[in-house]
């Protein structure tokens, strides 16, 4: 513990002393003129138009090639359409942990039901439901309820969604939960409503992937408007701006990821928790940095700002944590997605010149 406080204390002062690099920088150090204000409204339109929406679709794509592959392992299972059908999760699962980061507007209009939970029912309360899934999915094989999309879609989250799925896919629903091929291919041999199960859930995922991508990109809500055009235009439900909604809900998810411990829990059953972590930290830096095209991302616009000091702390995080994930070391990755989460709070929106309106109090 000792050990782990010193590196906290290091780091800390690293990114410090990166972010004070070069003299100025700071959030008032650059004039609100039209440039500036533009540079924010063109980091914007980037932000839906190159990172979002795109992961929305990624998203949607992956549930519908998991449907597809459930289809066809139910119609004939056999080791090598099983092996597809949990690849296709795999993908699926890391297209979520891509898009989890933009967790507003259609992935969170329902105060009572948000729609991200039954997707991801850890990210809530930072639950681990799987024997609560474990033992529904049992149930549901032996039970006499007719499986069709009327019984899932009534389900409440903790029942669908990624996980549910995972268990359905990696593993049998006899109290060994094997993890072996054989044992899978035997079970789903020999209960056939087991294949109705994976079907149904497979068509939920596919269902909440498609409001997300088609609130975006069509109509959101009441709206006749996609919430594309709601979120360009700066028209939030809270009167949040934009792209400060954006740096919020990646420093909101950078905090989960650390005070949840979500690599210890996360992708359990088919181990894929530390691919996850990585494919989440890959769309934090395009979502800072842009693809190579990029002249409106982010890190661009901190530049236009005259605040570039502040990058190379952030870059230095970002390198940090991938160190902690390809080291597989679940402390270090604790404490530089803290970094990280602290440059979101900080660097970030004063890059931007941005005032995010809230008081941070974590101690980071």
């Amino acid at each position: 513990m000792v050990r782990l406080i010193q590196v906290l204390a290091i780091g800390a002062l690293a990114n410090s002393l990166l972010a004070c690099a070069g003299g100025s920088g700071g959030g008032d150090s650059s004039p609100a003129g039209p440039e500036s204000v533009g540079s924010l409204q063109r980091a914007t339109n980037q932000a839906a138009d190159d990172i979002i929406i795109p992961a929305a679709t990624r998203f949607l794509d992956s549930a519908v090639v998991m449907r597809v592959s459930a289809e066809n392992f139910c119609a004939n299972p056999e080791e090598s359409r099983l092996a597809e059908l949990q690849e296709s999760w795999r993908s699926a699962f890391l297209f979520w942990y891509q898009l989890a980061p933009y967790n507003f507007g259609p992935l969170d209009d329902d105060i009572v039901f948000p729609g991200y939970s039954f997707i991801d029912s850890l990210r809530l309360r930072g639950t681990d439901y799987t024997e609560t899934v474990r033992t529904e999915i049992s149930a549901d094989i032996t039970g006499a309820a007719t499986l069709d999309d009327g019984y899932f879609a009534a389900k409440t989250f903790q029942y669908v969604g990624l996980l549910a799925l995972e268990s359905s896919v990696f593993e049998t629903s006899t109290s060994e939960h094997s993890g072996a091929a054989v044992d899978i291919l035997a079970e789903y041999g020999a209960v056939p409503r087991k294949c109705e199960v994976l079907q149904g859930l497979a068509r939920q995922l596919v269902e909440r992937a498609t409001y997300v991508e088609q609130a975006w990109t069509v109509a959101y809500q009441d709206s006749e408007q996609p919430y594309r055009a709601l979120f360009v235009s700066g028209q939030l439900d809270d009167g949040t701006k934009s792209i400060d909604q954006v740096v919020i809900a990646a420093q909101q998810y950078l905090d989960y990821l650390q005070a949840r411990q979500v690599v210890r829990t996360a992708g359990q059953i088919s181990m894929n928790s530390w691919e996850a972590i990585s494919a989440s930290i890959d769309e934090v830096e395009l979502l800072l940095r842009g693809d190579t095209s990029a002249t409106d991302s982010i890190f661009a616009t901190m530049k236009i700002k005259g605040n570039e000091n502040f990058i190379p702390a952030v870059e230095s995080s970002i390198e940090q944590v991938r160190q902690s994930i390809a080291d597989q070391n679940v402390d270090m990755l604790e404490i530089t997605l803290g970094f990280l989460d602290g440059n979101f709070k900080r660097e970030i929106p004063d890059g931007l010149n941005v005032d995010l309106g809230i008081n941070f109090s974590d101690g980071d």
